[in-house]
């Protein structure tokens, strides 16, 4: 088996890398992109979150606070999830 195949995330057969939908039961495959975009709205939210928080009062900082606590879970989250997707398809 070549190294450029994956597994369907549902019934689990090889299908080529480059496939969005599955050949054998048709479910759409997960894009990358999908990570690299949690990882930037979670940076964006972080930075916009930092400047609220340390320019503002009253409840535009608490607002700017909890940005800043989510931009930072979205950020990190997404890139382990994009670091176990490639641990996950080396192991294969």
């Amino acid at each position: 088996m070549s190294r450029d195949r994956v597994h369907c995330v549902d019934c689990r057969e090889p299908i080529p890398g480059d496939a969005r939908i599955c050949p054998h039961c048709e479910a759409v495959q997960p894009s990358p992109l999908v990570d690299a975009g949690i990882v930037v709205a979670g940076v964006f939210a972080f930075v916009f979150g930092a400047i609220l928080a340390l320019m503002t009062i009253g409840t535009t900082r608490l607002a700017g606070f909890l940005l800043l606590v989510v931009g930072f879970g979205l950020a990190v989250g997404g890139y382990t999830r994009h670091v176990d997707r490639q641990a996950a398809r080396r192991a294969r």
